[in-house]
């Protein structure tokens, strides 16, 4: 499932996301606690429609119920390369 979760990210750059990584609860990345995107969207609506799109969802991991979605303003940002899965 993590294969077809990663590579949907290229999709998602095309899709209005801007980042996109995991969030764990250690320093050393061991405990996974979620996932985090930005995207760029219009509404609501449009961030759902688009987490409704991954795997993760599809396959019932993510919950909508669980989601947070606040508005956002970049002040910067540095590139990073894409991973691939």
């Amino acid at each position: 499932m993590e294969g077809e979760h990663l590579a949907n990210i290229p999709n998602g750059f095309a899709n209005g996301v801007t980042n996109c990584g995991a969030i764990f609860t250690d320093e050393t990345k061991t405990k996974f606690a979620g996932s985090s995107y930005n995207i760029v969207a219009n509404s609501r609506d449009e961030v759902i429609e688009f987490l409704k799109s991954d795997p993760y969802y599809k396959a019932g991991i993510w919950s909508l119920d669980d989601v947070l979605i606040y508005p956002y303003g970049c002040a910067g940002r540095t590139a990073k390369d894409i991973i691939k899965p």
